[in-house]
């Protein structure tokens, strides 16, 4: 694979995370560049730059996708634009299919920072170069762990072209996020360097089952830390899809009405779920099938399209550390004081004081509260769906919130198939790669 550069705008916002990234800087190149040429200094900011914007185009999108699949939204009979077929609006990946390109934009996210890994290595590049290769790489390994069902792993050096090997599951992909996360960690010269590094490998060793491991990088990040992916709204492609695809602008694709979160926001006021509705918009946009109409509301959590999107917080930290307790002993009480941290720190939309603490007689009412505020939490961050089939795969105690309307009595599209958990690689890739093995 070779690499291009092209004249493009980069606009990447780090947010309370300082990772040193471009922002705002016309970069324009007259052709093509020589692979040699990506290590020089003026290059080299750009190359990590790539791999960002891949991993923006991946979840400006894709994260849209993964609230439809995990019902954080309900499908409003979307007309196409800024929509799902009626397949994935039911809930269901179809086999060999992938909407929007997401493989394409996560394998490129991962070459373009083992492109620069191996790039800055050969000429000894200043820490925070590679600190910032390494780092998103394991981002891009771990997003891809989370939101397939399964891997193809390729050769880590760059220059190999032969085609990956097929793993059933994801394991070596957070393999591989922890192992760019040290790397990153070795890099890293601030403590939002630090953190971001830290909190990328201990999401990672959750999946790993490394408790102990993910409990200690969780302790060391602050509660007030937050890592994003940019968003911008230079590009359609970079937008943040799920403010743009209901903003009624014109888009109107999905509704919170018939979502656990809507019912949860009306009972506590929590802020992080909070949902509205707009008389002039009474209707999504659109016909749902086997519905029709479909009354229309929206979230509050993005109101822009250049709403950045979290990548990992001091918050998640928390709830990772009240997990690793519960995967680990029966002192369920320590766990709860970590989940209430987080929990009472938000505000009552309702009531103007902070929620009240959440309790639990039994490590079975602990693992439903760290469900929950996982959740709340993580609402909109394309984070649920993989959480849903984490847990079932350990057989952990305790439910996850769920609407108390049944989906499958308002339309039948949500019974026609069953619920996918995961993307699937797509055809492209099992047509190309003799590893991968054929559908059915």
């Amino acid at each position: 694979m070779r690499l291009y550069m092209k004249r493009t705008k980069i606009l990447c916002v780090a947010g309370v995370a300082t990772v040193a990234l471009l922002a705002g800087c016309d970069i324009t190149n007259p052709g093509p560049v020589q692979d040699q040429f990506l290590a020089e200094p003026a290059s080299q900011q750009g190359l990590v730059n790539g791999s960002i914007r891949r991993m923006s185009e991946l979840m400006g999108y894709g994260t849209y996708s993964q609230a439809l699949l995990a019902r954080e939204i309900f499908p409003g009979g979307q007309i196409g634009a800024f929509g799902h077929d009626v397949v994935m609006q039911g809930g269901h990946v179809r086999p060999g299919t992938q909407e929007a390109g997401y493989w394409g934009d996560a394998q490129q996210a991962r070459f373009i920072a083992e492109t620069a890994i191996k790039r800055f290595t050969e000429v000894s590049a200043p820490p925070a170069m590679m600190h910032q290769a390494h780092l998103w790489a394991g981002y891009a390994y771990r997003v891809s762990g989370e939101w397939w069902c399964d891997a193809v792993i390729g050769d880590q050096d760059p220059e190999v072209t032969t085609p990956g090997s097929f793993e059933q599951g994801t394991n070596s992909y957070f393999l591989r996020a922890e192992q760019n996360f040290t790397a990153a960690l070795g890099f890293a010269s601030t403590n939002d360097q630090r953190s971001a590094a830290l909190a990328g490998r201990a999401q990672a060793r959750v999946w790993l089952g490394k408790w102990a491991d993910a409990s200690t990088d969780a302790a060391q990040v602050a509660d007030d830390f937050v890592f994003f992916v940019p968003y911008d709204d230079l590009e359609q492609a970079y937008y943040n899809s799920l403010y743009w695809a209901n903003a009624y602008l014109p888009y109107g694709s999905y509704t919170m009405d018939f979502t656990w979160a809507t019912e949860y926001f009306a009972a506590s006021g929590d802020p992080r779920t909070e949902t509205v509705k707009d008389p002039a918009y009474p209707l999504a946009v659109g016909s749902l099938a086997g519905y029709g109409p479909v009354p229309w509301s929206n979230q509050t959590k993005y109101t822009s399209r250049s709403d950045d999107q979290r990548l990992a917080s001091g918050k998640e930290m928390r709830l990772i550390q009240a997990e690793a307790i519960l995967a680990t002993s029966g002192a369920f009480a320590g766990a709860m004081t970590l989940i209430n941290e987080v929990h009472t720190s938000n505000i009552s939309k309702s009531t103007g004081v902070a929620l009240s603490a959440v309790t639990a007689t039994s490590a079975t009412e602990a693992w439903t509260a760290l469900k929950n505020e996982r959740a709340f939490e993580l609402f909109l961050e394309g984070r649920r769906l993989a959480d849903e089939r984490r847990w079932t795969s350990a057989g952990t105690p305790g439910t996850v919130i769920e609407s108390s309307v049944d989906w499958n009595t308002l339309s039948s599209i949500f019974s026609d198939n069953p619920r996918s958990f995961c993307f699937d690689i797509p055809n492209a890739e099992r047509t190309a790669n003799p590893n991968v093995p054929a559908i059915g």
